[in-house]
């Protein structure tokens, strides 16, 4: 029987995801490599849970998700897609909740939810017309390059939650080896919009004691450029030396000179 990712936890950006991909690239964490049972899906496709999964042409494999549960239209919250989980209830009920106020019952004020990063998640229920009481999956995506000679592989990330136990779900900050994993860069690209978490996010790339990003070791200083654009400018403005004359010609022209006199 296969297993969840990882149990419980709320990935919050696309830095998170990256953590959960290079844990599973590391080997620290298992994919799922094929569909799940019916066995798995009653059991394993609950709030917190991760699936980690690789996108594969092969029937063995996984070309694309199911659950076996019916999901309401996607909604895009950089940088993940969200799917509210259909619920079954009668006409009134919809009628009841389509005309009455919003009035949100979970409040996210810990710092595992309101704290930095922004959730994605929460931004979804923010922007949610109705408190949605069901399960929600969340859906991420990238394209992996492992190193430059291999073929790049599509990963994905699929999360379910509800919102009622979304303030008590961990995050990696809160876990003693994804709090650890460094994410290299350019390894993990996404086709989203938003420029923020392409290489897991600029902002938290580990720097080195100097303060200068690992990925800028190979570019050259500014005062270097300065210094050599100055070392050309002189080479080009600087006056041409006379060549010296030969003593022999010298000799004539002096000898020329003195007739002239005469």
């Amino acid at each position: 029987m296969q297993q969840a990712t990882y149990q419980r936890l709320h990935v919050r950006d696309a830095h998170d995801a990256h953590v959960l991909f290079e844990a599973v690239r590391q080997g620290f964490l298992r994919p799922v490599h094929r569909r799940l049972n019916e066995l798995e899906r009653s059991t394993l496709v609950r709030s917190g849970a991760i699936f980690v999964w690789v996108e594969s042409d092969d029937e063995a494999g996984l070309k694309r998700w199911t659950d076996g549960r019916v999901w309401g239209q996607s909604r895009m919250r950089e940088p993940y897609l969200f799917y509210d989980e259909k619920l079954p209830f009668d006409s009134r009920q919809q009628q009841v909740a389509d005309t009455s106020p919003r009035t949100s019952t979970y409040r996210f004020v810990e710092g595992v939810s309101r704290g930095t990063p922004v959730s994605s998640a929460i931004s979804h229920h923010d922007r949610c017309p109705n408190p949605h009481s069901g399960l929600v999956k969340q859906a991420y995506s990238v394209w992996v390059t492992p190193n430059p000679s291999a073929k790049p592989q599509k990963w994905h990330l699929t999360a379910y939650f509800t919102y009622a136990d979304l303030p008590r779900l961990p995050t990696i900050d809160r876990d003693a080896l994804l709090s650890k994993i460094y994410v290299p860069p350019g390894i993990y690209h996404s086709n989203s919009r938003t420029r923020a978490h392409s290489d897991a996010d600029d902002a938290r790339r580990p720097v080195s004691p100097m303060g200068i990003s690992r990925t800028d070791h190979n570019l050259p200083s500014l005062s270097a450029l300065q210094e050599a654009a100055g070392t050309n400018q002189e080479s080009v403005t600087q006056p041409r030396t006379h060549v010296q004359r030969l003593s022999e010609d010298e000799r004539v022209i002096h000898m020329l000179n003195s007739r002239h006199v005469r």
